[in-house]
């Protein structure tokens, strides 16, 4: 068993997490209401960016029963925000109203019309058209900035893995040749927003992507990563990343920092 403090931080991944599509991974509220009972401070990341951190909160409450609040979430589409507010350039979003509503609290202007756009943000777009997809390539083409609020190829849901933002990105980036600034984990721009949310002691981040989530942790001296078994990772082999941590679900992740 590995040896940790008794609080600290965890910030936790969501689809193969805590739960899959509309499905709760058994027993991760109560290992949420353990670890947060244990003195933990509960953060919540996640690269899917179609919905707002009120909507995500929502979201974890109604399927898991874990009394999530929005204060605790953190998403990509807030990370690519905090990337434009230098700037705030009239931005296109090709993606859902997540990204929108993370723009416009940030001050960020939205447009519908990609021609007239300074940025295009790319996140998950779940009713994407080809329309939608050549205004935002075209105004790229055009010199528009692009960024991505992650590059996941893919998400856990119900039956399997569905496409995610980054297969959508990698059409506009292969129409227009240029390649996207990234927002979400493991880029630094989620990395800056994540500690400015952390408490004292320890970090632990949990998640189900080695190339998210375990990547994450090795960008951050002394950030510790655990790996669960229920979203993308079904076993510890071929790691680009190692964890600290290897458990089958949240629940094991809370018996150990539990002690």
């Amino acid at each position: 068993m590995t040896e940790v403090d008794v609080s600290g931080n965890v910030i936790c991944d969501l689809d193969g997490v805590v739960y899959r599509g509309t499905e709760p991974v058994p027993g991760s509220a109560a290992a949420l209401a353990a670890l947060e009972a244990g003195g933990w401070k509960i953060i919540f990341s996640t690269n899917n960016s179609s919905r707002t951190p009120e909507e995500v909160a929502g979201r974890i409450a109604s399927i898991t029963g874990y009394p999530a609040q929005a204060r605790q979430v953190v998403t990509s589409a807030a990370a690519a925000a905090n990337l434009l507010s230098d700037s705030k350039p009239l931005t296109f979003v090709l993606g859902g109203a997540g990204v929108a509503s993370a723009l416009e609290k940030a001050g960020i202007p939205v447009t519908a019309r990609g021609s007239e756009a300074g940025a295009i943000v790319v996140g998950l777009a779940t009713g994407l058209t080809y329309d939608w997809l050549r205004e935002a390539a075209t105004a790229v083409i055009g010199g528009a900035r692009l960024v991505a609020t992650n590059d996941d190829p893919t998400y856990p849901a119900e039956g399997g893995l569905w496409p995610g933002a980054g297969a959508i990105l990698a059409a506009v980036e292969m129409a227009s040749g240029v390649k996207a600034e990234v927002a979400g984990k493991p880029y630094p721009p989620m990395r800056r927003l994540l500690q400015e949310s952390l408490g004292p002691g320890p970090v632990w981040i949990v998640g189900d992507r080695p190339d998210t989530d375990l990547a994450m942790a090795a960008e951050e001296p002394g950030w510790k990563a655990a790996l669960v078994l229920t979203g993308v990772a079904t076993s510890d082999e071929n790691l680009d990343f190692y964890p600290d941590l290897v458990a089958s679900d949240l629940a094991e992740v809370a018996r150990v920092l539990l002690g």
